[in-house]
């Protein structure tokens, strides 16, 4: 049962490693002016390092599936997710400021990220992980539990308070325009970082078959995406989305000519 479920979740995770690997490389490939070129590959870095991420899991799944996922090896791993998580945490934020307000507001985003990255970090060895074991389908590392409520509290409201608050506040454009293929677009991109977030917090990863559906769900938002950028026929001809947009500098945030 043990090998059936890795195996399960190896291939769960390279399927979403495919999936967020080719919605980033679309995305990125979109055409726009020069000063939105950042905040398209933001957007495009997010999936990407989710997809990077799931590979990860992948490999980890695979290595503890031969026998050589080591506890050296696993914490390494764990360490490289965390430094990935921080990155594409930032580019999903920069997306999302970008959008909102016109401008990228690089220092203070970069710096907040890097405080980030260090606290995790710092969090992560402060656990001293002592063993890795397979828990659902999945390695998972055990650690001793970190009693720093200031330390915890900084970790957890960092992973989720800037990104919702900024994909809410990217929903809010919807005020702003009547225009139907804005208005996709808002709403497709906005509901898709929400739902990423709602099924990473909402859905357990307590035993195989819900580790495997919370795998595949979350492949959903990223297609949610690339749907907002690349409709299919029927909802362009419906929203009048089919011609391509490229920003220019201090166009409006959430135009259609924006990323």
């Amino acid at each position: 049962m043990t090998n059936a479920a890795l195996a399960a979740s190896a291939i769960v995770a390279l399927v979403a490693a495919a999936a967020y690997g080719y919605v980033a490389a679309r995305l990125y490939r979109r055409p726009v002016s020069p000063g939105a070129r950042l905040a398209l590959s933001q957007f495009s870095l997010w999936w990407g390092g989710l997809g990077a991420s799931s590979a990860v899991s992948a490999v980890e799944a695979t290595l503890a599936l031969g026998g050589w996922l080591t506890l050296d090896l696993a914490v390494t791993l764990s360490l490289f997710v965390v430094l990935l998580d921080v990155i594409f945490l930032w580019g999903l934020t920069g997306f999302l400021v970008y959008v909102y307000t016109g401008r990228y507001h690089l220092v203070p985003l970069s710096g907040f990220y890097a405080l980030f990255y260090l606290v995790a970090l710092y969090y992560e060895i402060l656990g001293h992980p002592y063993a890795v074991v397979v828990q659902a389908g999945a390695p998972t590392l055990l650690a001793h539990t970190v009693n720093e409520p200031v330390l915890v509290a900084f970790i957890l409201l960092a992973l989720l308070v800037p990104e919702i608050a900024a994909a809410i506040l990217y929903l809010s454009l919807l005020r702003r325009t009547h225009d139907p293929a804005q208005r996709y677009r808002i709403v497709m991109v906005g509901s898709s970082i929400l739902l990423w977030f709602g099924i990473l917090a909402f859905v357990p990863s307590t035993t195989v078959a819900w580790n495997l559906t919370k795998g595949v769900l979350e492949i959903v938002p990223a297609l949610l995406s690339l749907l907002a950028y690349q409709p299919p026929a029927g909802v362009r001809r419906r929203f009048r989305t089919g011609a391509p947009f490229g920003a220019s500098p201090g166009a409006a945030p959430g135009s259609s000519e924006g990323p």
